[in-house]
C-alpha cells in the first residue's frame, strides 16, 4: 500500500472565529494513521479566511471518509472541501 495526500480548506462560520483553536483541534479529530502536515491562513472574503490543511496517511479503503468524518466534528468549522487528493 502506498500513502495519499489530501488537501482541504476549512471555511470557519464567522471571521470571529479562533482560526488557531481550530488548527489545534484538528489532530485529535483524525485517524489514528493519519499525520497532520503544513497549514496555511488565506484571507477568502469579506474578513473571513481559509484554513488550508495537508493530511498524509496510508492509501486504504475509507480513510478519506474518516478524515472527513473527523474534520466535519469541529467546532466552529462550516465547511470541509476537498481540494485536491493524490497518491505520493
Amino acid at each position: 500500500m502506498g500513502e495519499v495526500a489530501l488537501k482541504y480548506r476549512l471555511m470557519p462560520e464567522s471571521p470571529d472565529s479562533d482560526i488557531e483553536a481550530i488548527v489545534s483541534e484538528i489532530p485529535g479529530v483524525l485517524p489514528e494513521d493519519a499525520n497532520f502536515g503544513a497549514h496555511e491562513v488565506k484571507p477568502f472574503a469579506f474578513g473571513l479566511k481559509a484554513i488550508m490543511i495537508a493530511i498524509v496517511g496510508i492509501d486504504r479503503d475509507g480513510f478519506a471518509t474518516e478524515v472527513e468524518d473527523g474534520l466535519n466534528s469541529l467546532k466552529n468549522v462550516q465547511t470541509v472541501i476537498l481540494e485536491e487528493q493524490s497518491l505520493i
